[in-house]
């Protein structure tokens, strides 16, 4: 299965080291081209306050992925486009983290 943050960046003639965003932003974007009801919005940040998440070489406060179909398409993991529950044990193994899907949270409250 193609990851479709590397499609929405390919279309967009940019790889990943040229998009000059953060991962909301990407989320965003791809939300105005694929269409609000297609993504479903993954929210991951560190348990512990002051915490980072390690992804990489990437060190963040929290990151934001696209979830299409029940599957992530994470621009920064591009091999791994899994289910949520293995995508959060495998993209952040060892790492303490917590994940909910914010907007689906908020129309509940």
């Amino acid at each position: 299965m193609k990851n479709e943050a590397i499609r929405f960046l390919e279309e967009r003639c940019e790889g990943l080291e040229d998009y000059d965003g953060n991962c909301g932003e990407l989320v965003d974007a791809m939300m105005h081209w694929l269409g609000e009801g297609r993504i479903r919005i993954l929210y991951i940040e560190p348990r512990l306050e002051g915490g980072a998440l390690l992804l990489g070489d990437h060190c963040w406060r929290y990151h934001m992925v696209p979830v299409i179909d029940g599957r992530v398409h994470d621009a920064w993991q591009p091999d791994l486009v899994v289910d949520v529950e293995e995508y959060v044990l495998r993209a952040f193994p060892d790492q303490i983290f917590r994940y909910d899907f914010p907007a689906e949270r908020e129309a509940h409250d």
